[in-house]
């Protein structure tokens, strides 16, 4: 009988946050995984596996390390599972199953985390358990069955014109125009410019050098003087003096999650998607529109891979249409 009352609530939970064929799919799962299981109401007792779950954990952040993976990287794979360990209870790693990986995912969706954020936290997860497959720690890898998740366009693509102009207009503060102005000329991603220090930029040069980015290189890119004005205003109007460039209210370094909730304040009041990869995107695809070499636009960037650059850059049917007036006139 709890296993059917299980299964009505998911059933549920699902109606209006997935269509018809996908709830059919996530609960024909949730069914085939409790087939093997008795289901009981929670008790006031708890097994808690917390202590074996964080040492396992540590083990495999630890080979991370040895891998060479960055510090940024780790800590993302850190943050992900603690938050999947604690929504599943702390479930002993090898306790847990498809089923339990796609609750806390949609749970993610519900709570109205982007398609691009669950998508994320699933990459995040995806190489733990590999890993604990690969050492023979669990029978099977629970995050096969479980598809990459799909991200909406509109999450992914670059910024009009006019909605850089608009993004513009709503910066209240010598802080938001600052940041625009960074993202929009550096194409840093988020955690760079967190870790951007002054020391690091030349305002004479307008010369931006990037120290331990992705993977843990050293890259160069530029400001332009738009850029450099309204950096140079915000430092001037910040009370709070520090060795980085952008600092949080309380004087200390601004960190992703800070910087997010400032793009989600700055969404609510414009009516866009604004998210600070968008800014990445938008600067690849103008500089590529402008006839800038692809090979550049990915060393600017600091993509390892050209493929990566390439999904980068948007091509709008007006500007197919136009090359093709060219060309074949």
């Amino acid at each position: 009988m709890a296993k059917e009352l299980f299964i009505q609530a998911v059933k549920a939970k699902l109606a209006g946050l997935v269509d018809a064929d996908t709830a059919e799919k996530v609960i024909d799962m949730v069914t085939l995984e409790l087939k093997d299981y008795d289901l009981a109401k929670r008790s006031t007792e708890l097994v808690v596996y917390d202590d074996e779950n964080q040492r396992v954990i540590k083990s495999f952040l630890g080979c991370l390390t040895v891998e060479g993976k960055s510090k940024s990287t780790i800590r993302q794979y850190k943050y992900s599972l603690q938050r999947m360990f604690k929504f599943l209870g702390n479930r002993k790693y090898s306790e847990i199953g498809t089923a339990g990986i796609m609750a806390w995912l949609a749970n993610l969706k519900m709570s109205g985390a982007k398609s691009a954020s669950v998508r994320n936290q699933r990459s995040n997860i995806s190489p733990f358990f590999t890993w604990l497959y690969n050492n023979r720690m669990i029978e099977r890898n629970p995050i096969d069955p479980i598809k990459p998740i799909k991200v909406p366009s509109e999450e992914r693509r670059a910024f009009s014109s006019e909605e850089i102009d608009t993004i513009r207009t709503i910066c209240k503060s010598p802080f938001e125009r600052a940041l625009v102005e960074a993202l929009l000329s550096t194409g840093l991603r988020i955690n760079e410019l967190g870790n951007l220090k002054l020391e690091d930029v030349d305002f004479d040069k307008m010369v931006v050098h990037v120290k331990n980015g992705k993977g843990g290189k050293d890259r160069t890119t530029f400001i332009t003087p738009v850029a450099k004005k309204y950096i140079l205003k915000y430092l001037v109007w910040n009370k709070h003096k520090s060795e980085y460039v952008f600092t949080s209210r309380l004087g200390g370094r601004y960190n992703n999650n800070s910087f997010g909730e400032v793009m989600r304040d700055m969404s609510e009041r414009c009516d866009i998607h604004i998210h600070p990869h968008r800014f990445r995107r938008t600067l690849a695809t103008d500089l590529a529109r402008k006839g800038m070499p692809i090979q550049e636009i990915q060393k600017l960037l600091g993509h390892s891979k050209i493929s990566t650059t390439q999904t980068y850059i948007e091509t709008r049917t007006e500007q197919v249409e136009a090359s093709y007036r060219q060309y074949v006139a």
